[in-house]
């Protein structure tokens, strides 16, 4: 696909720019602002700040106004913000509602970054329409349960895992902090985390690839082919796993009528590589050409 979603950024700095011309050979660009988050909360320096269900709903309503495409809200602390808690909610449920309920009734999705078991379970709770990374975190490990996974599928709730590193990750304090509580290594929670993403396609979850690009050096931008993969590794087919980077991708983003397959009236973007990406899925790394729209935007071959 041509079109990238964003769902964070610093202070609406993409905005601007989001809708760059496809002919050009430069990705369209979803955008949902900076992410709401508590105060001092997980990313509270992107500029989402806020407290209390009227300044929710009021965040809400200043996205919708400035056109974003969706709502990002930190249910979650995160690993990236020192001083947060990645296993425990930053709002109550009907603080998060209000927010689920503004978005909605503005005609926008929203997506809820949650970590811990308890943020995930509010957020489905709630009607939320995505949730990035859902690792279903506790203090005795990634505990996801049958009844879990099958209220996920059944809400038709997008999961985006965000697997894929390039390279051995350097964990952060807060990181550090859960990995000594819990006796694991980073490389264990990595294998972990694959094979229960493995679970929730086998148990119907809905899932998408996304990166997390741009926020550690082991997460660059241009590493999608990397979260593919991880899902592979986890137990997923390799036709599976590269839906989750076209045809569900575009559902997800709205576009299901003109991007993500091959097809009579869709828009024709392609990648084109080296090798049958099904028969093994690290074709995905060794990219020849795009073509947004049926033109080609870019020839890869002398990059490699």
């Amino acid at each position: 696909m041509t079109t990238v979603r964003d769902l964070g950024d610093r202070r609406f700095a993409v905005l601007g720019w989001r809708t760059a011309p496809l002919d050009g050979g430069y990705p369209a660009v979803l955008a949902s602002g900076p992410p709401i988050t508590s105060v001092g909360g997980h990313c509270a320096g992107l500029g989402g700040e806020a407290a209390g269900e009227e300044q929710l709903r009021a965040a809400v309503r200043e996205r919708a106004a400035r056109g974003v495409d969706f709502v990002k809200v930190m249910a979650s602390g995160g690993f990236a913000t020192a001083g947060t808690q990645v296993m425990l909610c930053q709002f109550t449920q009907d603080e998060l509602r209000a927010v689920v309920d503004e978005a909605h009734s503005a005609g926008l999705p929203v997506t809820a970054h949650a970590h811990g078991r308890p943020a995930v379970q509010m957020a489905m709770a709630v009607g939320v329409d995505g949730i990035e990374h859902c690792s279903f975190l506790t203090d005795r490990g990634i505990v996801q349960s049958a009844e879990d996974l099958a209220r996920l599928a059944a809400g038709g709730i997008a999961v985006c895992p965000t697997l894929g590193f390039a390279g051995v990750p350097s964990p952060t304090s807060n990181a550090r902090a859960v990995l000594e509580r819990q006796g694991v290594t980073i490389e264990q929670v990595i294998e972990m985390r694959q094979r229960r993403v493995g679970e929730m396609h086998a148990a119907g979850v809905r899932l998408v690839s996304g990166t997390d690009g741009g926020v550690a050096r082991t997460k660059p931008h241009g590493m999608l082919p990397l979260s593919v993969a991880a899902l592979v590794a986890g137990g997923v087919s390799t036709a599976a796993a590269l839906a989750t980077a076209t045809s569900l991708a575009a559902q997800v983003c709205g576009l299901g009528d003109r991007k993500g397959w091959l097809r009579v009236g869709y828009d024709a973007d392609l990648l084109v590589v080296e090798g049958d990406p099904v028969a093994g899925i690290a074709a995905l790394g060794r990219p020849l050409a795009v073509f947004a729209r049926g033109r080609r935007a870019a020839d890869l071959r002398s990059a490699r």
